[in-house]
């Protein structure tokens, strides 16, 4: 992790549809880049750790990481991906409260480290920025309770094609087979994703490679077909599966 200089080349970034920074108005965005300390951070680093006590939250300002959490038998879980224009560790700032889930990067990063004192202040100053904040922490909810809802009501290769038709479109990029998601994922990551067994999963891909409609590389994925993984992503793909991973 390093600290860096150079915000004002985020100022006139256009932030994904969704995130925090998108729905901000331009003075209140403005403002939110300015706090803080900006930092980099490589592949594989930590942002906050499952139960610890730090305040801080970051506004991420490029890369992606993943939010992950630990169950009951001690497996790693992983919960949801965050990008450029979010806030993470808002929880904790906010609230006081113990880390609910680690974040790692899944990319190099790039994020302002904003402490508990100086969020609250600017959500005092900015109250517009401060429903906006809150609207986002309710957001996350309501995602992952309709991710909850969609998982258990479908085929494997259903909850496949809905993660990766979501991820296609926040995270894909134009490639020469297709649209290519940026986002680096292991088997056993895209598995806890959707809730199913690896070798479940592996079966699911097979099928959709088969249909031509992914094509897979290490630990990313290219849609070859965005049109059929949309289709398959909004139809129920018959009775929920029993597995549970």
């Amino acid at each position: 992790m390093a600290a860096v200089d150079g915000s004002s080349r985020f100022e006139n970034v256009r932030w994904a549809r969704g995130t925090l920074l998108h729905d901000l108005q331009p003075a209140d965005r403005s403002a939110l880049l300015a706090l803080g300390t900006q930092r980099s951070f490589g592949v594989g680093e930590a942002l906050m750790i499952e139960d610890d006590r730090g305040t801080d939250a970051y506004v991420l300002l490029e890369g992606c990481v993943k939010v992950v959490g630990s169950a009951v038998d001690g497996r790693s879980i992983l919960l949801s991906i965050r990008i450029g224009g979010d806030l993470v560790g808002e929880l904790g700032a906010l609230h006081n409260t113990p880390r609910s889930a680690s974040v790692f990067t899944a990319t190099a990063v790039v994020a302002r480290a904003i402490s508990q004192r100086t969020l609250a202040r600017f959500m005092l100053e900015h109250p517009i920025a401060a429903r906006a904040i809150h609207g986002a922490v309710a957001d996350k909810f309501r995602r992952a309770t309709r991710h909850r809802i969609d998982i258990n009501g479908a085929s494997v290769r259903n909850r496949l094609a809905l993660v990766l038709h979501y991820l296609a479109e926040t995270y894909g990029r134009p490639h020469s087979d297709g649209i290519r998601i940026e986002v680096p994922l292991s088997q056993p990551e895209l598995a806890s994703l959707i809730g199913v067994s690896e070798p479940s999963l592996q079966r699911a891909v097979r099928e959709l490679r088969d249909q031509d409609v992914i094509k897979s590389e290490y630990r990313r994925q290219i849609v070859r077909d965005p049109e059929a993984l949309r289709k398959l992503a909004t139809q129920g793909g018959g009775p929920p599966d029993t597995e549970k991973g």
